[in-house]
């Protein structure tokens, strides 16, 4: 296996028990910066030097946060992409020491403080723009007494959070418009296949499902006011929309008060939700990102190309196989001359692309998990 290959496979366990959702803590570094004073202008050097101060700071606190992140494929663009707000990362710095070299070369030495929430803000949309912006749909079943809520509470605080972490998001709402009953059909369900395939339907990447449920337990009256004691649970899980690998679950529990069972259902939810969405997003990002998503390093892509013929299919499949960067090429059906295939590559969606149109391939349509082509004549 490839040093690179091999790295991916250790980055997800890493990132998780360092994620800030498990600990918010700062880290300490200490931090040099340089600059060359040109023309005796040393507030301008002083000012270069701070800058390149930061990014040594954020470049040392990314290390012993993430360790191993830097052997992730890509890695020098996200770095660039966090160090462009490396500024707001370094919460705090302490002045050490201040030279003027006879070389010309003003040098700082500081330590500083890294916050880890304000990087993993960062770190998290930029490992998510490098997978190229997968598509997210969510769907969580929400029932309050035994009834079946019209509008979830939980979907739609799990929905903000993903969208604010900067996914893409597939609208159930609008979902909901266009097949109202077959996706009615997979909520009442419960099932995990229905539920895949609704979200495949609609190009989904992944699909965060679940179900949130809210009973009283108890009421009291006080000053002629009804409170119902309310328990709340929520469960999720996010699982790659194509082959069903879980990325990862998350299991909740709230006891509020309302003045109905609704009222304290609608409070546990809207605590619970973002709570377990943050714990997840970053999950989902990391997993995709270390290969750690299937059983051969590298993300699955579904490839359908129309107008081949059974021998160009073939050419097709061993020409994928062979381009660097493609792991493993499955040819899941052939009928009426298209060619549908389960590609795994350590690319992203548009890299495959490139690959397919270098075997003669017209893209028709591109998403984070598809690729959509037909053979020239």
């Amino acid at each position: 296996m490839k040093r690179s290959v091999a790295a991916l496979c250790i980055v997800l366990s890493v990132l998780i028990l360092r994620c800030p959702a498990w600990s918010a803590d700062p880290v300490a570094v200490r931090a040099e910066g340089m600059a060359a004073v040109i023309e005796g202008n040393t507030a301008r050097a002083r000012e270069e030097a701070t800058r390149h101060l930061y990014r040594d700071a954020v470049e040392k606190a990314l290390g012993a946060y993430v360790q191993g992140i830097t052997e992730m494929k890509d890695f020098a663009v996200v770095r660039d992409r966090v160090f462009s707000q490396s500024q707001g990362i370094v919460t705090s710095t302490k002045n050490l020491a201040e030279t003027l070299g006879q070389d010309g070369i003003l040098r700082l030495t500081a330590d500083c403080s890294v916050s880890t929430t304000v990087l993993d803000g960062v770190l998290g949309p930029a490992v998510i723009d490098m997978l190229g912006n997968p598509r997210v749909m969510v769907l969580v079943d929400e029932v309050v007494e035994g009834e079946r809520q019209f509008l979830s509470t939980a979907e739609g605080e799990v929905l903000r959070v993903f969208q604010k972490a900067g996914y893409l998001i597939v609208d159930p709402a609008q979902a909901g418009v266009i097949r109202e009953g077959e996706l009615e059909a997979a909520r009442l369900s419960g099932d995990p296949a229905k539920l895949r395939e609704v979200a495949k339907s609609f190009r989904s990447d992944v699909l965060i499902h679940g179900k949130a449920q809210g009973n009283s337990f108890a009421r009291q009256k006080i000053e002629g006011v009804t409170l119902f004691g309310v328990r709340s649970q929520l469960q999720l899980k996010a699982v790659i929309t194509q082959n069903a690998v879980v990325l990862g679950t998350e299991i909740a529990e709230a006891k509020t008060k309302g003045t109905s069972p609704g009222d304290g259902a609608v409070k546990g939810f809207t605590t619970l939700a973002p709570r377990s969405a943050a714990e997840l997003v970053h999950k989902v990002a990391y997993a995709l990102v270390s290969g750690s998503s299937g059983g051969i390093p590298g993300r699955t892509y579904r490839v359908s190309v129309s107008g081949v013929s059974f021998s160009e299919a073939r050419n097709l499949r061993e020409g994928l196989a062979g381009k660097q960067g493609i792991t493993g090429v499955y040819q899941r059906s052939f009928a009426d001359r298209t060619l549908e295939m389960d590609v795994t590559a350590e690319l992203t969606s548009e890299e495959v692309a490139l690959a397919l149109e270098a075997l003669g391939v017209e893209v028709t349509g591109l998403t984070g998990g598809t690729v959509e082509g037909r053979k020239h004549p």
